[in-house]
């Protein structure tokens, strides 16, 4: 679980409305920690040495110049802008969620970056595979895929339905592709899931995760 390792910094050069509700504590929950610049002194303090930096579109040029700035993933309004600067690893638009910086922090600071933010789960499931049903517990849950316990066997590559409940009674149905399995734990992604999904499992991570 992201949230078990070593906390790296994240300077954010932006206000607390730049940030989609519970994403910075989304962030903390996965392991990272999210400091307003401001408390550091000046805008373009080079002895300050965080892991990544969050900045505005309008004031990139305001950061330390060079490598000495690390890595900035830039947030923007409205529309993309076109950047020509080697130390940007990406955009996102405001409010930022989790979903959109997650992916961007990881590949600008992990050796093995994820795709999707996943949160531990107790969550009972179904699963059904032309006349064969089956239960399960899923363990963990991002938007592209979960971790499902179960003692049934399922053969790697499988495909099946996937049925669980998540909080304010929603429902999601998916179809499911087993990739992994050690012993009862299976490791599952989804198989083109549906936007009303994809979204309920967004809010049920950011939400999981903000209360770690």
């Amino acid at each position: 679980m992201e949230a078990q390792q070593h906390r790296r910094t994240i300077a954010s050069y932006v206000p607390p409305q730049a940030f989609a509700p519970r994403a910075r504590a989304a962030l903390r929950g996965l392991g990272y920690r999210v400091v307003p610049a401001a408390t550091q002194g000046r805008f373009d303090d080079a002895s300050w040495k965080p892991d990544l930096r969050l900045v505005d579109a309008q004031h990139l040029d305001r950061l330390p110049a060079g490598e000495s700035a690390g890595p900035i993933i830039v947030l923007a309004g409205g529309r993309t802008p076109e950047l020509d600067d080697a130390r940007v690893v990406g955009i996102a638009l405001r409010p930022a969620a989790v979903g959109a910086l997650y992916p961007l922090i990881q590949r600008a600071l992990e050796q093995t970056p994820r795709r999707a933010a996943r949160a531990p789960a107790q969550i009972p499931a179904r699963c059904s595979h032309a006349d064969r049903r089956w239960t399960g517990e899923v363990r963990s849950l991002s938007e592209t895929g979960c971790l499902l316990r179960s003692p049934a066997e399922m053969a790697l590559g499988l495909e099946f339905n996937l049925l669980f409940p998540l909080p304010l009674g929603r429902m999601v149905s998916t179809r499911a592709r087993l990739v992994d399995r050690r012993k009862d734990q299976a490791g599952v992604v989804f198989c083109r899931p549906s936007a009303p999904v994809r979204e309920a499992i967004a809010d049920y991570v950011e939400r999981r995760l903000a209360t770690l």
